[in-house]
């Protein structure tokens, strides 16, 4: 079997959730013999290919182009939306009615996408309802969850304390893009008052905003980490935060639980279908909120958590998930 991944171009300047699945996929596919290619041409010739993947219907204009061009040659389009409705985080900016506008104005794309394809791959159920709610016509689905790499269990906290040895013994860490949408200027002020440690991982994708949060002396900004270090960054921690505007369902708050670290979620989105009762939940933008779930997640055992995550979650188990979804195309 030969399948086309295609992706937005800067999928690799701008790293985010759907790079890590995407490539993370991939890989496994490899590994049980399926031949992937990468592209992020909308003119792709796919006279080879038996099918093509489509990531990331959010950032729709690129997977629009992708989709047309595989439908001109006659292709089987398998999707993995990575969606949820902005709405509300859009709302909350100040540029929020132009960004709200522009979001609705791209909504028939995505639903063709969504109606037209042949099969589509969403993170959890809760994606699938959310999907529905915005787009009643769709393609047959199959839930396909996001997954951690199945080398970072066993990888302990030392290499990161080496690497790092002036950092607080205890500390808040929040692995994701610096962005508005995580909401860790929030969380920089609330670990402030609370007297916290915060300890930020991630790309960049607001320069601005990155100094506002380092306006608090409890943040400390390591840039981007990956591997080991980044696995022993999780086990090091005491609590892993990830309290943005939505998440279907945070790919580090998965790598972080697999990593023995308690983590504190969102509950928007689609996180309570992966951690249930095992995580602690905020409601973005209340104080009280977050106040209280880092309480409650300092005091959580992490074990009965980690045990879940190893159990359903490594990417290899997703990779044969994912190939089992394309046979039944194939086949």
């Amino acid at each position: 079997m030969k399948v086309l991944f295609q992706i937005r171009p800067d999928y690799l300047k701008n790293p985010a959730g759907d790079t890590v699945q995407m490539i993370s996929t991939g890989q496994g596919l490899k590994n049980s013999g399926v031949e992937i290619a990468i592209s992020t041409d909308p003119n792709q010739l796919l006279s080879s290919f038996d099918l093509v993947h489509i990531f990331n219907i959010t950032r729709i204009k690129e997977s629009y182009l992708f989709f047309l061009n595989a439908q001109k040659q006659q292709k089987k389009v398998v999707i993995s939306p990575i969606y949820w409705n902005p709405g509300n985080f859009l709302q909350s900016q100040k540029s929020g009615p132009n960004l709200l506008a522009a979001w609705k104005i791209a909504q028939p794309m995505r639903a063709r996408l969504i109606r037209e394809s042949r099969l589509i791959l969403p993170n959890s159920e809760l994606e699938m309802d959310n999907l529905k709610q915005d787009f009643p016509k769709h393609a047959p689905y199959l839930v396909i969850p996001n997954g951690f790499p199945d080398s970072f269990p066993g990888i302990g906290p030392g290499l990161f304390q080496q690497r790092f040895p002036k950092l607080p013994k205890d500390f808040i860490l929040c692995v994701a893009r610096i962005s508005p949408r995580k909401n860790q200027h929030w969380l920089a002020r609330i670990c402030h008052e609370s007297r916290l440690p915060l300890v930020l991982i991630g790309p960049v994708n607001d320069r601005k905003y990155l100094e506002l949060i380092r306006s608090y002396n409890n943040v400390t900004y390591l840039g981007s980490q990956q591997g080991e270090l980044l696995s022993s960054a999780y086990a090091a921690a005491k609590v892993h935060a990830l309290p943005s505007w939505f998440e279907t369902p945070g790919l580090s708050s998965l790598e972080a639980g697999a990593c023995g670290t308690r983590v504190l979620s969102t509950n928007q989105g689609s996180p309570y279908e992966y951690f249930k009762d095992l995580a602690a939940y905020v409601q973005p933008l209340d104080d009280n909120s977050l106040r209280s779930g880092l309480e409650k997640a300092l005091e959580m055992t992490p074990l009965p958590l980690t045990e879940h995550i190893r159990e359903h979650y490594p990417w290899s188990r997703v990779s044969a998930l994912t190939l089992a979804a394309y046979q039944t195309l194939v086949q």
